[in-house]
């Protein structure tokens, strides 16, 4: 039987078939559990179950893999047992910690999702869960509240923290410090792509601002060739440019 645990506790890793401890080995940015881990049920399994599994089973896991599953990946489990086995595979990793809340709030339950976050402002580093939290908050139209989250912290507690004060000010109605948020974003995490899509949307199909949106966007799609939105917006704007009156004249 199954020791229980406050929600959201990291705890021991078992085999999803036979129920035994596994072994989980942590590296930098890598981890290993067991003989293999299903990332879509999601689940691990020991070297004996192995053999009777079916489908997509990896031996080394990344964070970043993780936290991509997490936001996007369709699961057989629930989204809370989902998140709970990443939870205790991982521990109180950030960016994995992030894509569980992100995932929980997206699939309806954002009461599990604050709770999550709360749950890791306990344990290192808190400032990165505040603009985590801040992030839902915007999504949930409390604005007040995401301001106090935000001001709170600053540009060292987390790789976005331009991108979300950028989506504050917009959600208020200051679209010039949200585009100046937003570019600074794009300068000081270059390789973050959603700093680069969140500016190219605004300038290209809210602002009007055609060129700086393509010259964004052409800087954009040399960092992320293989990003087929980024690429899109781009044809949109070299099409806009080309049918502008002033290129005509």
């Amino acid at each position: 039987m199954r020791r229980e645990r406050r929600q959201w506790q990291p705890g021991d890793l078992r085999c999803c078939s036979c129920d035994a401890n596994l072994v989980v080995t942590r590296q930098a940015d890598t981890v290993t559990a067991g003989a293999a881990i299903l990332p879509g049920v999601p689940g691990a399994v020991c070297e004996r179950c192995l053999p009777l599994v079916e489908g997509l089973a990896v031996q080394d896991l990344k964070a970043a893999a993780a936290a991509t599953m997490l936001c996007e990946a369709p699961f057989e489990a629930r989204t809370e047992p989902a998140v709970q086995f990443f939870l205790d595979l991982y521990g109180w990793q950030p960016d994995v910690i992030a894509g569980g809340a992100m995932r929980l709030h997206a699939d309806g339950r954002p009461a599990a999702a604050y709770r999550l976050l709360d749950g890791a402002m306990a344990a290192a580093p808190a400032g990165f869960y505040q603009v985590e939290r801040a992030a839902l908050l915007l999504l949930d139209g409390e604005t007040g509240k995401a301001h106090d989250q935000l001001l709170a912290t600053g540009p060292d507690d987390h790789p976005c923290w331009h991108l979300h004060r950028g989506t504050l000010a917009y959600s208020v109605g200051r679209a010039d410090a949200a585009c100046e948020h937003w570019r600074l974003q794009t300068e000081a995490r270059p390789d973050q792509v959603a700093g680069w899509q969140t500016l190219a949307y605004y300038l290209l199909f809210q602002a009007g601002d055609v060129a700086a949106a393509a010259d964004l966007l052409e800087r954009a799609t040399a960092l992320f060739p293989d990003h087929p939105e980024l690429g899109q917006w781009l044809a949109e704007a070299r099409a806009r440019l080309a049918d502008s009156p002033e290129r005509g004249a």
